[in-house]
């Protein structure tokens, strides 16, 4: 049990419970400095087979270390899509490696960033994922029975 304070470092896993596991990717060493989307965590929600890589505002260069160093283990049913879409958290790579059934965004409608941006959703579309937009469609909720996840409508 982490101490108040206490920060989470790559390799580590969390007992959330009931066969409920988070896996941390990302940082690998304490991290310094007020650079908050290069300090996101990096975690995976394994729930039996099936898991969700969640990557935080992480910027391009933390996406192309996590596959250097993860590759496979990267490999993921869904995807929550870093910095909403920016294009400062556009690896190609990265994308292939976690081959997401499921992409979501998280950004809101006509946000003065101009997320997600047309990169983002090329690379996203060329390897096949099922892109999600929470300004499209709101709250995106999945359930999962440790087999599969589910898109609850």
């Amino acid at each position: 049990e982490k101490v108040s304070g206490e920060r989470l470092i790559k390799d580590e896993i969390i007992d959330l419970g009931d066969g409920v596991f988070l896996k941390v990717f990302y940082p690998n060493i304490k991290l310094e400095g007020d650079d908050t989307n290069k300090n996101s965590i990096v975690l995976k929600l394994i729930y039996g087979d099936s898991n969700i890589l969640l990557t935080g505002d992480i910027p391009t260069d933390v996406e192309k270390y996590l596959t250097m160093t993860s590759g496979e283990e990267l490999d993921s049913d869904i995807l929550k899509v870093a910095h909403h879409g920016s294009k400062n958290s556009l690896s190609e790579e990265f994308f292939s490696v976690v081959s997401p059934e499921y992409s979501i965004i998280s950004a809101s409608k006509d946000n003065s960033f101009g997320h997600p941006h047309k990169e983002i959703i090329d690379a996203l579309n060329s390897i096949g994922t099922n892109i999600l937009r929470t300004y499209e469609i709101g709250d995106i909720t999945f359930v999962s029975d440790g087999d599969k996840f589910v898109l609850e409508k």
